[in-house]
């Protein structure tokens, strides 16, 4: 498969937060760090906001020493995201947003504190709930309720001795089915 860069690039804030991942996590490549990331941004629901990035650090990585033995499963996720999302999935657009995950994910990491890890083992393992408006989390947790179908049967009673003036009485019985 294509890659979709043939070099990753980063931001001077960027690279900085990677080498404070790796130094608290020991984890001992930037290409793992960058891939964790990565793969962290796209658990999310939202799109990354479409901010203008700068690339004026010295810190490179090829794509092939970013996928390691991942193969094609990184361009595949990015691509069904796109997919989901209803983004474009031309070449340019997924460059766009391929590089706009990485930056958002490593920014994520290190906003995290990591002190191990341990800590990202968990992250993988059991992953945040998505935060959603209240309002959307009362929807998702109530089951829908099933329907009701009411029938209305009316009868006319017998008349019996009733007083004078006054008319027979019908009922009503509801049924639920």
């Amino acid at each position: 498969m294509k890659p979709i860069v043939k070099r990753l690039k980063f931001s001077e804030k960027t690279r900085y937060q990677i080498i404070n991942i790796k130094t608290k996590t020991k984890i001992p490549t930037y290409a793992t760090i960058c891939r964790w990331g990565f793969c962290y941004s796209l658990s999310q629901d939202s799109i990354p906001s479409p901010v203008p990035l700068v690339f004026d650090s010295n810190l490179e990585i090829t794509w092939e020493t970013f996928i390691g033995n991942t193969g094609s499963l990184i361009p595949i996720a990015l691509k069904q995201y796109c997919h989901n999302h209803n983004l474009l999935l031309d070449s340019d657009s997924i460059k766009r947003q391929f590089e706009l995950h990485l930056a958002r994910g490593i920014g994520y990491l290190a906003g995290m504190k990591l002190s191990g890890i341990e800590e990202l083992m968990e992250l993988a393992l059991n992953p945040p709930t998505p935060t959603k408006p209240s309002s959307e989390i009362i929807k998702l947790q109530s089951k829908p309720k099933p329907a009701i179908k009411l029938v209305w049967q009316i009868l006319e009673e017998p008349e019996t001795n009733q007083s004078k003036g006054s008319k027979s009485s019908l009922s009503h019985k509801m049924f639920k089915l």
